[in-house]
């Protein structure tokens, strides 16, 4: 079978999810590259493997838990040595926010060629960089150093959480563009690989219209240092069901805990704000992770609980902003709850119960 000849390097038993999100299939055929190759710390790759699902507009990452432990473990222990270290590192990730953000302003008139992409790509890179270490170092540090540091690291992500939507913005311009000039759809643009987009700039050749349907449709992007192994179909159904575990649920979750409190409420399943509908007063959130075009659902619910996230993460820092019970890093809940469940989040445990 395909699936045990080319997934068998990747049958671990800890893959957690790290982030979910509406981030083109264009755009996670980088991220991959970045986390198992470009992005290094101490030497060693940010992830020796990833795994990145995609369905209509929508994306979610998985990494090993040993892999998050090892960087967390290391970038804590940057922290602990030299605390200077930790307004540096935040001043770093509000510098390569502005450098970012400028260079996509200064873009905004132009037409979007081989050369430009490839610099907004270096800019990506280096953005994400800091990014990564002040996302996951916050959940590693000794307690005593987080109470006096959170503060900093809390800032500079808020500072940061614009990033992701005007880089989306730029591939959206960009496929957009070359659109036009193939007479497809945009969202089928999106669906090509880093490489085959760079094909295209050089030879105007793409993969056929149906297999970027298939992509778009449900695919999954494997990444291994520099390898890159994209399927579609049931191949993706089967690798959910064998590595990530659908298996074994019993009505009930655990996650940690960002905010404490109780609510019982609607479940409200909600992968993309844009779409949301008939969101009422006291459902509870269930999303991948929240981004600031979530806040005007959260401002709404009794309560929220994502896949994904950590302290830094945007649904705990609004959690604490508004005092409502959270619970994050669930793994699976947008797959087990469904809309219209009848929820318990029990966020002074770190449990959501279907009841």
């Amino acid at each position: 079978m395909v699936l045990q000849k080319e997934m068998g390097n990747f049958k671990h038993t800890n893959w957690t999810k790290i982030w979910a999100g509406t981030w083109s299939f264009l755009s996670c055929s980088h991220f991959g590259q970045e986390y198992t190759d470009l992005i290094r710390f101490g030497g060693r790759p940010f992830l020796s493997q990833s795994i990145i699902f995609f369905s209509k507009g929508n994306s979610n990452c998985w990494a090993t838990q040993n892999d998050r432990d090892l960087l967390g473990n290391f970038l804590a222990k940057e922290i602990s040595d030299d605390n200077h270290k930790a307004v540096e590192v935040c001043n770093n990730l509000k510098s390569q926010v502005d450098s970012i953000l400028g260079f996509i302003d200064s873009t905004i008139n132009q037409n979007i060629n081989l050369s430009i992409y490839n610099l907004f790509l270096e800019k990506v890179v280096e953005y994400y960089h800091h990014h990564i270490y002040v996302k996951y170092v916050v959940d590693y540090l000794p307690a005593d150093s987080l109470k006096k540091l959170l503060p900093y690291f809390e800032e500079a992500r808020i500072y940061a959480e614009i990033v992701f939507k005007r880089t989306e913005d730029f591939i959206d311009k960009l496929a957009d563009n070359i659109s036009k000039d193939l007479n497809l759809p945009s969202h089928l643009v999106k669906c090509l690989t880093h490489q085959e987009l760079e094909n295209y700039f050089k030879n105007k050749i793409i993969p056929p219209k149906d297999l970027l349907g298939q992509r778009y449709h449900k695919s999954v992007l494997l990444f291994s240092g520099q390898e890159l192994i994209v399927l579609t179909g049931k191949e993706v159904d089967r690798i959910e069901s064998d590595i990530i575990g659908l298996q074994g649920f019993s009505g009930q979750i655990k996650g940690s805990i960002a905010f404490p409190g109780k609510a019982i409420g609607k479940a409200r399943v909600i992968l993309d704000p844009m779409k949301a509908k008939d969101f009422e007063e006291g459902d509870v959130l269930v999303a991948g992770m929240t981004r600031p075009d979530y806040l005007s659902l959260m401002k709404k619910a009794a309560a929220f609980v994502t896949d994904g996230g950590g302290i830094l993460c945007h649904a705990a820092i609004v959690a604490r902003e508004l005092k409502k019970p959270c619970i994050i890093g669930t793994q699976k809940s947008t797959i087990f709850f469904k809309d219209g469940d009848l929820l318990e989040v029990d966020a002074d445990k770190g449990i959501v119960k279907k009841i």
